[in-house]
């Protein structure tokens, strides 16, 4: 009897293989291109959003540095207002050198526990508005009054504390009161400069 040769299947397994492995390459070309993009997209409107964030933090942090800075007290007042050239049109100097007296005032009055907290609100509400309006007319008038409520509570802390510097305290009041509120500040920058000046020797004399 003739032998039947009974040819064996070839496994189909490596074609399943084959299969997968052309799914796979597949979708890594179509679809994983497209998530790149998508990624893509996402990063790029990230790095809006971390650009929106340092262009709006800009003033934050220059607002945090500053205040960093004024925490420096009567030497970070007296170290300010010693380049008198930085007033400029736009009254910067002034607002700041005004935001440094504050503080140096606030922290000479917490030394001495003393409360003036309303008469720093109504204070920094005047120099704020210095720079509200760079090119108003009226600088010197807000100048004055600031200074003038400044000098006041200057004078509050050397009663309770330092009796001796009534006169110092005097020549703050009287650089304040030389300061004309119907002239623009640019042209009276001396009589500015000299109430600042007053105002850190005093100060300077209660550390």
């Amino acid at each position: 009897m003739a032998e039947i040769k009974v040819e064996k299947k070839k496994p189909i397994w490596p074609w399943i293989i084959a299969g997968l492995i052309v799914l796979a390459i597949l979708y890594f070309l179509f679809f994983a291109n497209g998530d790149d993009n998508e990624i893509t997209d996402e990063d790029n409107q990230e790095q809006v959003v971390d650009t929106t964030y340092q262009e709006n933090n800009s003033t934050a942090r220059y607002e945090d540095n500053r205040s960093d800075t004024l925490t420096g007290g009567i030497s970070g007042f007296l170290s300010y207002v010693g380049d008198k050239s930085k007033m400029g049109i736009d009254h910067e100097y002034t607002n700041n050198a005004l935001i440094y007296l504050m503080n140096a005032v606030q922290v000479k009055a917490n030394d001495l526990n003393v409360n003036i907290d309303t008469d720093m609100q109504q204070i920094r509400q005047q120099a704020e508005a210095i720079t509200n309006d760079p090119m108003a007319t009226n600088h010197a008038d807000k100048i004055k009054n600031a200074g003038s409520d400044l000098a006041d509570v200057i004078e509050k802390l050397q009663q309770e504390n330092f009796p001796d510097l009534s006169q110092d305290v005097q020549e703050v009041k009287t650089a304040v009161e030389d300061i004309d509120p119907s002239v623009l500040t640019l042209e009276q920058k001396d009589k500015v400069n000299k109430f600042f000046d007053e105002a850190g020797d005093v100060l300077e004399k209660m550390s």
